[in-house]
């Protein structure tokens, strides 16, 4: 009887052990590589993690693009997002190069488990790749295979999209936001989102989902799958020439998405008295259309129409490709500062129905 209460506890001994050796989470030394605001929303919840009694995150050091030169004369130094963030957390920062990391070495004695790759910009090398155990993985907003590339958050304001989502996704040695994915989520996106709201969104699922993949890492990395070349879109980096409004080629729907896509990076603008001028929060109509154009009245697109409600400031309105109105608060013309659309039709004698924006 007593042999056998022995192996009893031997039995459950090993079981207990066992178990408890199966459901172990592993912690990783990871390199952060991040830039701007969306990245910020991965560290923190990376250094949050770490805190963790049951981490998947045993350090971490951070890869962030050079400081840049700013302001008149460029005599002002500007840091990215991420380093300021991770140097009020004293992380340990490596600097890229200014343009690329071909030949680039980081120069630490820690051998790294997984990168994290989150707006970084730079295209990660064959060579720092396979410097990782594990590999790298890449937080993106968007369903990939849909909107690859530098943009897909503009894209998905810009196309009138009703649904976006996040992607953890490994990285390929060859192509931007070609690598196999481990997860995504989808989520819907809020009426009038602009830029920054979608962002500041996506960046807090696209954290929460990051740290759900670490802590059942190998699990996701063995189901990882192929993407689905047959759905392959393109979000290209937003150009500076996309601010520029052709009243004859954009409707009124599409400059207000234009509009809540882009003004954050480039405030649209177009030509009056042959000067750039920007228009500022932009949106569409809340009044029908009827109580300002005739039936039938046919008006050029860019032509001004000027509304006076009764006891209140007068409503400034432009005509577009299609007929339809877009409505704006403020402008700036080049070389004067933003002012309120009363002070400006004031100040430049603006005529309703009389007076145009040129291409």
């Amino acid at each position: 009887m007593a042999k056998l209460s022995q192996k009893f506890h031997i039995l459950k001994s090993f079981f207990t052990t066992t178990s408890k050796n199966l459901n172990q989470k592993q912690a990783y030394q990871i390199l952060f590589f991040g830039s701007d605001k969306f990245s910020v929303a991965s560290l923190k919840a990376l250094i949050n993690e770490s805190k963790n009694p049951e981490t998947s995150v045993k350090s971490i050091e951070v890869v962030v693009p050079p400081d840049k030169k700013t302001g008149r004369g460029y005599k002002e130094i500007t840091s990215s997002h991420v380093k300021k963030f991770a140097q009020e957390h004293d992380l340990k920062i490596h600097e890229a190069p200014p343009k690329s990391l071909e030949g680039w070495k980081i120069q630490t004695p820690t051998n790294f488990d997984i990168g994290i790759v989150v707006s970084f910009g730079y295209f990660l090398t064959p060579f720092i790749l396979e410097s990782f155990s594990k590999g790298a993985l890449n937080v993106h907003p968007s369903l990939l295979p849909k909107y690859r590339g530098a943009s897909p958050i503009q894209y998905a304001i810009l196309n009138n999209d009703k649904i976006t989502g996040i992607t953890i996704q490994e990285l390929h040695h060859e192509i931007f936001d070609a690598g196999k994915i481990l997860r995504q989520i989808t989520h819907d996106i809020p009426q009038n989102s602009t830029y920054i709201t979608l962002e500041s969104l996506l960046a807090t699922k696209g954290a929460e989902l990051l740290i759900d993949t670490l802590r059942n890492f190998n699990y996701y990395k063995n189901n990882a799958k192929e993407q689905d070349a047959s759905k392959i879109t393109k979000a290209p980096k937003i150009k500076k020439e996309m601010s520029k409004i052709k009243w004859s080629q954009i409707s009124a729907q599409q400059l207000e998405q234009l509009y809540r896509a882009i003004s954050h990076q480039y405030p649209l603008s177009t030509k009056f008295n042959n000067k750039i001028i920007q228009l500022h929060n932009i949106s569409l109509p809340s009044v029908s259309q009827h109580l300002l154009i005739q039936p039938g009245k046919s008006l050029e697109p860019g032509t001004i129409i000027i509304h006076y409600p009764k006891q209140l400031s007068p409503i400034v309105y432009a005509i577009c490709a299609d007929g339809k109105l877009i409505t704006f608060n403020s402008v700036k013309v080049e070389g004067k500062k933003e002012v309120s659309t009363l002070d400006w039709i004031n100040g430049y004698q603006v005529k309703s129905k009389e007076t145009k924006f040129e291409e």
